[in-house]
């Protein structure tokens, strides 16, 4: 049986959170995206259609309808990556995709601004939310990153996923085939 959604608020640390997104993010995660669109669009095939704050909305609102899984949702979704003690922004989102209760597995993809890379904030965020879907019933859990990038790929392996290959072609991006290296990481660790 699967709860209704696997994503809710998460404390990972005093200056780091993970919030469920919402309509009222749509400004702040646009902005983020608008600000660093070569270097995010250069890895993410999406940040080309969003041109506006409403694109960001709508990113959100089906967010929220994938989480409710008595609605027709998935159980997954995504969350603002919240940083900071005292002047908490968002830094990044990080989110579910291809949840499968039946097969008890999950992938997560993330992406973080420019100016908030280097500081462990997707590394924590992994490693918490990765707990916290074992503790929820989720065996495996998968993260695809481009082949070439060194940044994604690292927080798979500080997390303690493991490599499992390489899927050729598995997304295109600016007219080009890119390959993924697919990592997993099992709740029972085999």
């Amino acid at each position: 049986m699967s709860p209704s959604t696997l994503v809710e608020p998460l404390r990972i640390d005093p200056d780091l959170r993970l919030e469920p997104l919402l309509p009222i993010h749509a400004a702040e995660v646009f902005g983020l995206v608008d600000a660093d669109r070569i270097r995010l669009g250069a890895r993410l095939p999406w940040v080309a259609g969003t041109r506006t704050a409403a694109d960001t909305e709508g990113f959100i609102q089906g967010s929220i309808a994938r989480r409710d899984t008595t609605s027709g949702g998935d159980g997954g979704g995504d969350w603002a990556i919240v940083a900071g003690r005292d002047t908490s922004r968002i830094v990044g989102v990080i989110g579910l995709h291809t949840t499968r209760w039946m097969h008890r597995r999950t992938a997560i993809g993330y992406w973080i601004a420019g100016p908030f890379e280097g500081r462990g904030f997707v590394t924590r965020s992994v490693a918490a939310l990765v707990g916290h879907l074992h503790a929820r019933g989720m065996h495996r859990v998968e993260i695809h990153a481009a082949i070439d990038n060194d940044r994604s790929r690292a927080v798979a392996t500080r997390c303690g996923f493991t490599l499992e290959g390489v899927c050729r072609a598995a997304e295109w991006i600016d007219g080009r085939p890119i390959d993924h290296a697919v990592f997993a990481h099992l709740a029972d660790r085999r």
